[in-house]
């Protein structure tokens, strides 16, 4: 049985105050509470471990805003997220616009920022391509037959 479980069980027999059952536990008084408001209105269902996710994002971008972003990146393949939103802010002066980052983010998450390819890495520019056996060997040299590969 878990604590939770435990506590109402507990609870019912009446065989300690809140305040008492409460310190048992490990548990604030408010979250006792809590508990006793949960089983008593959704039965043992009210006590398992709920989302601790919000319900929404009170900073997150308007649905509507999103949408003209990604219009209008149709329309512009090659703008990116600043010219975007000078466009919009010409069209929609009444808009409040998210960030430069923020709409650069949303044309990423919607897929539309081609990757770049990779640059091959070649490795530090003093490093050198061949071993070096010797004071003043080089590759051309030994290529050349005047200095013998030991």
């Amino acid at each position: 049985m878990d604590q939770r479980t435990r506590f109402i069980v507990d609870h019912l027999r009446d065989a300690l105050a809140i305040t008492e059952l409460c310190d048992h536990y490990g548990v604030s008084r408010k979250t006792g509470y809590k508990w006793i408001e949960r089983f008593l209105r959704q039965g043992p269902a009210g006590l398992e471990e709920r989302s601790r996710r919000p319900r929404r994002s009170p900073n997150e971008t308007a649905e509507e805003i999103v949408t003209a972003i990604l219009d209008a990146r149709r329309r512009h393949p090659s703008w990116g997220g600043k010219k975007l939103l000078a466009l919009l802010h010409q069209r929609h002066p009444r808009w409040h616009l998210p960030g430069r980052s923020t709409a650069c983010d949303i044309l990423s998450r919607h897929g539309m920022v081609p990757t770049r390819r990779r640059r091959r890495r070649l490795g530090h520019p003093g490093k050198p391509t061949s071993q070096i056996l010797a004071p003043n060997d080089c590759l051309e040299r030994r290529l050349q037959g005047a200095v013998p590969d030991r």
